[in-house]
């Protein structure tokens, strides 16, 4: 196993070693450093002639479509799905803005769309104009003290007007993790359809969405060590077929005429315009970045780093934690005693820290936990403990110079 204190994965990523081996990132949840092999992919395909997908058969157009199509099956065979239930998207965004539109005809006046206080703004924006838009109610599901969800308050409130339940499968916030299979269960048997951002989830668990009983389940690339401006949305076939197409033209076209047009089968039928296509060949050159590590090695890695952190910061007498949920990955809010979090983020980028300070686009639950926000620490496989220490070192420093 790959020791938490000789970290070697951080040898894979060039904008952590040369010039910037000081730095010490812990922004990994707003978005992961690149490794070489996707940025040699990338290289590699615009070196080798690029062409449009799926629309001539000169040599170029065929290498092109076969990259991107294969990328789509590395990239479903990473979430346990197949190729034709996942549409590229340009990233998590996207998809919920696809999905909301796309069940917009499904949505009557009075129906209720459930979505917890913890969603990114991502996920929780788009339903509240579809809300707008078809006159249905938002039920929010609370958030306890310690950042876990209500479940007993879904439990006890969910009925047949459900009819789509929103979640994050992590928070990019405090990091809780939350019951997909079981609120999945309990969805079903009202006929709601569940909705996953798994936008946080997909680089620190073994992420399987026919285990978790999801309808839609959606992530960015570039919180998954690819580019951004790429991600996917999986769906079972019923849910995407369930799903209007709310951006026109491109390959998503079967047939037009001046008076009409109909559309390509899935997954093309939800893919409009030129796809980011070197952008899913380095999302799927990201997977198999990942893939030559034994994934117990590598999630126990980051558990162990994670446990380290929390016991650690704990401990510290001038560190308040925002949220102590059940099961946590990836992420640890807190504050420091007397010290705003925008001054504490600028003071730490001083000592080479990157962290992220303010509500981190999750503002609802922000006013529940920590109205004046929060500073976030967020991991990704190149940390080490060493990288904690020195933290560690910058918030004593931090305290002592408020003190003063």
């Amino acid at each position: 196993m790959t020791s938490v204190k000789h970290n070697t994965y951080r040898q894979f990523f060039p904008s952590l070693n040369g010039n910037n081996q000081d730095v010490v990132y812990l922004d990994s949840a707003a978005s992961t450093q690149v490794p070489e092999a996707v940025l040699s992919s990338i290289q590699q395909y615009y070196s080798q002639g690029h062409a449009n997908v799926h629309r001539a058969s000169h040599r170029f157009a065929r290498q092109s479509t076969n990259a991107f199509e294969l990328a789509r099956k590395t990239i479903a065979e990473f979430i346990g799905a197949k190729a034709s239930n996942v549409i590229l998207t340009s990233g998590s965004t996207q998809a919920s803005n696809i999905i909301a539109s796309g069940l917009s005809n499904t949505i009557q006046a009075g129906d209720e769309i459930w979505v917890s206080e913890l969603e990114h703004h991502s996920n929780l924006v788009p339903w509240q104009q579809l809300a707008l838009r078809c006159k249905a109610i938002i039920k929010p599901i609370p958030v306890l003290e310690n950042g876990d969800i209500n479940l007993d308050f879904l439990r006890e409130n969910i009925n047949e007007r459900c009819k789509i339940i929103a979640i994050a499968h992590v928070s990019n916030s405090i990091g809780a993790m939350l019951p997909v299979p079981e609120i999945c269960r309990l969805a079903h048997q009202y006929g709601a359809k569940v909705v996953v951002d798994g936008a946080q989830a997909v680089a620190h668990l073994d992420v399987d969405v026919k285990r978790l009983g999801c309808d839609y389940y959606f992530f960015s690339g570039h919180k998954l060590y690819a580019p951004t401006g790429i991600g996917a949305l999986y769906g079972t076939t019923e849910a995407l077929e369930s799903l209007a197409p709310s951006i026109f033209g491109g390959e998503m076209i079967n047939h037009v005429s001046m008076q009409e047009s109909s559309w390509n089968s899935l997954p093309y039928r939800l893919e409009a315009g030129t796809p980011n296509i070197v952008g899913a060949i380095g999302l799927a050159a990201a997977v198999d970045f990942l893939a030559q590590f034994p994934i117990k090695e590598r999630l126990q890695h980051e558990r162990s780093l994670l446990n380290y952190t929390l016991q650690q910061l704990s401990q510290h007498p001038s560190v308040e934690l925002v949220g102590k949920p059940m099961m946590r990955v990836g992420s640890i809010a807190f504050n420091l005693t007397n010290i705003h979090p925008q001054d504490a983020a600028t003071l730490f980028d001083q000592y080479n820290i990157a962290l992220r300070c303010g509500h981190h686009c999750a503002m609802p639950l922000n006013a529940k936990l920590a109205p004046q926000g929060s500073i976030r620490l967020s991991l990704g496989i190149y940390n080490s403990v060493e990288d904690i220490d020195l933290m560690l070192s910058s918030i004593d420093s931090l305290v002592e110079l408020f003190d003063e």
